[in-house]
């Protein structure tokens, strides 16, 4: 399965002017994927100076099976939105996963709300997310992976949390 993690593009924010930290929680995550041996990527659109129109330029020429975009807080949700909003006008075929604080607080609604969110990782996203690739690699049923939400049926599904 290719895998593409996105550090979506942002605009400068009047509070931290040109400050960029990498994005740790994607570093983080594909760090733990790739070393099960799946074929990964990660683009982080601000060191690399990608805008949106590139952005759609990576998607098209790498075209992953997932994509997975930075998630950290509530002020990046609507560019995650755009950015999974982007991979499905690519490729409809294209799952989409989103994590983080936000989601995982608002997983319900914006199942609601954002047909073009496949999947939400709630709270740890590190083996959530190993066990939703190998779920949909070995065509296994979702509803056993823990900390899991997605529509099935027209249904919101939320399966028990990680660790319990």
């Amino acid at each position: 399965m290719k895998i593409l993690f996105i550090e979506p593009p942002k605009d400068q924010w009047f509070l931290m002017g040109e400050y960029h930290p990498p994005p740790l929680g994607i570093l983080e995550l594909a760090a733990y994927i790739k070393a099960k041996n799946e074929n990964i990527k990660v683009l982080d659109c601000q060191s690399e100076k990608v805008d949106w129109k590139g952005l759609e330029k990576h998607i098209e020429s790498f075209q992953p099976d997932m994509v997975i975009p930075s998630t950290l807080a509530t002020c990046n949700a609507y560019l995650v939105l755009r950015t999974v909003e982007t991979a499905k006008k690519i490729d409809p075929e294209i799952t989409t996963v989103v994590g983080g604080q936000h989601f995982t607080a608002t997983a319900h609604e914006t199942l609601k709300s954002c047909p073009e969110i496949d999947f939400i990782i709630r709270g740890e996203g590190e083996e959530t997310l190993n066990e939703l690739v190998h779920a949909i690699e070995q065509d296994r049923p979702v509803s056993k992976v823990k900390g899991l939400s997605f529509k099935y049926n027209g249904k919101i599904i939320h399966n028990p949390p990680q660790g319990h």
